[in-house]
């Protein structure tokens, strides 16, 4: 089930909310966040649910026997033994067939490659699990005592499947009991359907795009380019539009979930970039891979590679998602050793342009890596000539310009505009609190029934990430 389908929209949740607000007691509530956010995995994996139920009990007991053991040595024993048995699980559902083509490719061996279903959300649930065991050894968060608060925080459908990734001392006080009152409920509603309308009416327009410029037999340079722009927003407002329905779908219960994105194509550096994007990731690899390496204290660079090709193989298990992983490690390193400073050289105008082309510049090429799992050095060859009939066509221009409605749009929702033009108006009394809840309300309306209707007539289109 996903959050962009009308029987998600209109019967789920609806049900979910009417049990949930029926009961008052605790603990009841807990029971039936469960219950339902079990459904939601299991209607689209019915097996793979107790893969992760039995993987939360795992670490449910593993983090007793590091709380209760008193030994540092054991200690660091059971935490190992918990992570191997997180990532084996990982290695064996998402990676073992792709290593295994790799040793045949490589050595030329014949080992029969293993088709196993990778379970939706994999690499989102096993990190998040994981995490916990991590801060029980540190000590970082008290163990939680009860298996039932532990699979809620693993299993709770908002952020199961394509993040963010919640950390469990985050939300940890959040468990046993939460407060929501009707201000809180409609940020939630609203915060939902804003994402709603960034997957539904923006990221599904892109894919649209994406699919005709990069599906047609005349392959020119101004198509791909413009193709590989339009998949850049499509990721952008496909994945922060889950994560703001995620986050909405939090504080409709209760939760508050941190930011995941925070406008990543207005950045001016790769290093800005992905402080900006998909931000739950990349403070897990930071805490949990970069400063326990050494971070920027010793080997660097080593660090950035170590943490870029982990970064690259999380997203998938194919080459060119490593391929993707290690570019940004390069541009990091590069941007550490001399650029940034290089930009900071420049007069303020023209660094300010320079750096924004350069990152736009950057993202692009590299999700044109992130896209094509092969023939990926052809199509990176496509952006510069090498292969095509020429630099643009009479029909690719007709079709960009029947799409640069689109394209604008995009590009401005992209941008924090509306927000500063809000707070603005705010900030001069122009925007009083009735007058803002009554426009989140027709905004939400407005939307939904806007999502509905491309609904009703649109195919099935699940988000990007839950292939990951």
């Amino acid at each position: 089930m996903v959050f962009s389908h009308l029987l998600f929209i209109y019967l789920f949740l609806p049900l979910l909310l009417l049990a949930y607000y029926i009961i008052k007691n605790d603990a009841y509530r807990r029971v039936v966040l469960v219950a339902f956010s079990l459904l939601f995995y299991a209607w689209g994996e019915p097996i793979c649910v107790f893969l992760m139920i039995g993987l939360v009990l795992a670490d449910y007991l593993f983090g007793l026997l590091i709380d209760n053991t008193l030994s540092r040595r054991l200690r660091k024993f059971w935490l190992v033994v918990a992570v191997a048995a997180n990532l084996g699980i990982l290695v064996v559902f998402k990676y073992l067939g792709f290593f295994t083509e790799t040793a045949n490719s490589i050595f030329s061996a014949s080992l029969t490659v293993p088709q196993i279903v990778m379970p939706i959300g994999i690499s989102f649930f096993t990190f998040q699990s994981m995490s916990y065991v991590i801060d029980v050894y540190r000590r970082d968060t008290d163990v939680q005592k009860s298996f039932f608060s532990l699979l809620l925080y693993v299993s709770f459908f908002p952020q199961l499947i394509a993040g963010p990734i919640v950390r469990y001392k985050d939300i940890a006080d959040q468990l046993p009991s939460r407060k929501v009152d009707i201000a809180k409920f409609n940020d939630g509603l609203f915060r939902f359907s804003v994402g709603l309308a960034k997957k539904v009416i923006i990221a599904d327009c892109c894919d649209t795009v994406v699919t005709a410029l990069y599906g047609m037999s005349d392959v020119t340079v101004l198509g791909r380019w413009v193709g590989a722009l339009f998949f850049t927003l499509q990721l952008y407002f496909d994945f922060s539009g889950y994560s703001d329905m995620a986050i909405g779908l939090g504080k409709m219960f209760g939760f508050g979930f941190r930011e995941n994105f925070n406008y990543p194509l207005i950045s001016k550096s790769a290093t800005e970039f992905w402080r900006r994007w998909h931000m739950s990731l990349g403070t897990f690899f930071r805490d949990y891979v970069y400063i326990p390496l050494g971070g920027n204290r010793h080997d660097q660079w080593r660090n950035i590679i170590v943490v870029w090709f982990l970064t690259g193989m999380w997203h998938g298990a194919s080459w060119n998602f490593i391929i993707w992983g290690l570019y940004y490690a390069f541009w990091l390193i590069i941007e550490k050793t001399f650029l940034l400073k290089l930009f900071k050289k420049m007069p303020k105008v023209i660094s300010f342009i320079v750096t924004h082309l350069y990152t736009l510049f950057i993202t692009v090429f590299g999700f044109v890596i992130f896209y094509f799992d092969k023939d990926v050095l052809t199509n990176i060859g496509y952006l510069f000539g090498i292969g095509v009939s020429g630099g643009t066509s009479l029909f690719t221009n007709s079709y960009i310009l029947g799409n640069i409605i689109l394209l604008a749009a995009a590009l401005v929702c992209s941008t924090p505009v509306a927000k500063v033009a809000i707070d603005w108006l705010k900030s001069k009394n122009a925007l009083p609190y009735p007058v803002e809840r009554i426009l989140k309300t027709v905004v939400v309306i407005a939307f939904i029934a806007l999502c509905t209707v491309r609904l009703a007539g649109n195919t099935y289109s699940p988000f990007i990430y839950f292939r990951f």
